[in-house]
């Protein structure tokens, strides 16, 4: 057996010299043959020079370089395919992870399993690091393990051996290609039942590191989000669940109701107020595109608003019919065939769930203190109100905390833009409020205050990802509060022309989005 031990190497010209010969010395007592490989990735402080000079001096070592940084994860699968080992091998350069550990994961393999690597977070771990490294490490190794289904406690630690060719092709299968590269590996592995051993190590910080804590860690919080929403995308029996649970409360909400009633009602609609509806919902469109191009600019790059509001109808069309918020995903796909980044687009969707957060609480909040003073209630109006931005923020923790995290780490805005950002996001919802409320003018109005207060209430659970589009919770909510000043007939009715009319635009225009940009649904759901 011959092991190949891969080191990546990213303007490391201070520690190169110093961690081969350590490796080497270890290597010499693993009992096999091996070879060192140097993957240095487009550094620029003369470690290519180094590498260069070291293996021209030592046979066993091997240097492969590239002109541009191909990121960590393309790094190490080159190298991979340019080893001859039976046995790949991978450590950082600072070697962090005590060496003796090498033979341990060397060994694994050897004995059969396909993986091994190396854990900072067992409980007969040694690791000394930064409170807040370490508090990130377990935070997002919890997630992994939570959200992906995986039985490992560290996913991160670069100390990893691997049989060559299980690696080259779980790597062909990996779509990250820098930091997140070892969880998506490590995850994907473990989903095709290949045998994995986690190593309890010596490990201690190396003091400099390629890691940006805001950005890079944060972008692998997101990547987590990403893998769930393509798992839950492929499940079709959460998704026909989700389709039956739609179904079951609108039919609840119809029986419940009566269906005459239902349809009475529905005959009371004037098309002169759905015209009026339609108008405005369609032209709110053209003010999402422009809100999404603001935050873009301010981001560091550039769109145009036509073009914002047809990526934005797509995304909201993507959203409509997936139980799961992948339309953000889907935005983020078509900005980037216009030269948009993902970390831009998708840091923008964060900043504007932000704001949307903030403007729905600031109108529920306003709305339901209004309705409780007005009832000469105020304590039961500010208590009612109190509960409902408790709610948002509990369901903005739980449906956006990455979104949150990535707005925190993307967003650079002054007062002056937020200030903007908070009154294009309170004008949409108010716009999305007219809609509801147009409608209810067929049966001589409803409250504006309730209006808006039950479009607030509606979309806060349309964010719980139970159903496709929301729909079914959406009416749910809207009947529960329309109901409380109107017969539940005509307040179900209202919510369900509603949702309906908006679902159908949104749809349509999406269609039409997607025609214009040459593009398909299964291309931007994929």
């Amino acid at each position: 057996m011959k092991v190949s031990i891969v080191l990546p190497a990213y303007n490391e010209a201070k520690r190169l010299r110093n961690a081969v010969e350590k490796i080497e010395e270890h290597a010499k007592a693993l009992g096999y043959d091996y070879e060192i490989v140097i993957a240095e990735d487009g550094s620029t402080d003369g470690t290519d020079k180094i590498a260069k000079e070291i293996a021209e001096k030592n046979p066993r070592v091997k240097h492969l370089h590239s002109d541009q940084r191909l990121g960590r994860g393309k790094a190490l699968m080159n190298a991979f395919k340019n080893c001859s080992g039976d046995v790949v091998v991978y450590m950082d350069v600072d070697l962090s992870t005590d060496l003796r550990h090498l033979k341990e994961i060397v060994s694994a393999i050897a004995e059969g399993y396909d993986i091994a690597t190396g854990s900072r977070l067992m409980k007969e771990s040694k690791a000394k690091r930064p409170l807040k490294r370490d508090l990130a490490s377990k935070a997002y190794n919890l997630l992994v393990r939570l959200l992906l289904g995986s039985k490992l406690h560290d996913h991160q630690c670069g100390f990893k051996a691997f049989k060559k060719d299980v690696i080259l092709e779980i790597g062909a299968l990996a779509k990250d290609t820098h930091w997140f590269w070892d969880t998506e590996v490590l995850v994907l592995a473990q989903k095709k039942g290949y045998k994995v051993k986690e190593i309890p190590v010596i490990w201690e910080h190396g003091g400099e590191t390629k890691v940006r804590f805001k950005k890079d860690v944060l972008y692998m919080f997101f990547q987590i989000l990403r893998i769930f929403s393509e798992e839950i995308a492929r499940s079709r029996k959460f998704f026909a669940f989700a389709t039956i649970l739609a179904i079951a409360i609108l039919l609840f909400l119809i029986l419940t109701t009566g269906i005459q009633s239902f349809v009475e009602s529905l005959f009371l609609i004037k098309p002169e107020f759905i015209g009026l509806a339609t108008l405005f919902y369609v032209l709110s469109f053209l003010l999402r595109g422009f809100r999404f191009k603001y935050v873009v600019e301010k981001l560091g790059e550039g769109t145009s608003t036509g073009f914002s509001a047809l990526a934005v109808s797509i995304g909201q069309t993507v959203n409509v019919i997936t139980p799961i918020r992948l339309g953000d995903l889907a935005r983020a796909y078509v900005f980037k065939r216009s030269g948009v980044s993902y970390t831009c687009s998708l840091g923008g969707v964060a900043v504007e769930r932000f704001f949307d957060i903030i403007s729905v609480a600031v109108i529920a909040f306003f709305c339901s203190f209004y309705l409780g003073t007005r009832n000469l209630e105020p304590i039961y109006g500010l208590a009612f109100a109190i509960l409902i931005v408790f709610a948002i923020l509990i369901l903005s923790r739980m449906q956006n905390f990455v979104g949150r995290i990535m707005e925190r780490a993307k967003m650079a805005l002054n007062p002056v833009d937020g200030a903007v950002l908070f009154a294009l996001s309170s004008l949409l919802w108010f716009s999305d409020i007219f809609v509801c409320y147009f409608i209810s003018l067929s049966f001589g109005g409803v409250n504006f205050f309730v209006i808006a207060l039950a479009v607030a209430i509606g979309n806060i659970v349309k964010a719980i990802p139970i159903t496709p589009g929301g729909i079914g919770t959406y009416e749910l909510a809207l009947t529960a509060i329309i109901g409380l000043s109107q017969p539940y007939s005509i307040a179900f009715t209202i919510a369900f022309v509603d949702h309906a009319l908006k679902n159908v635009l949104t749809v349509i225009l999406g269609m039409l989005a997607l025609s214009m940009l040459n593009l398909s649904l299964r291309e931007v759901r994929g």
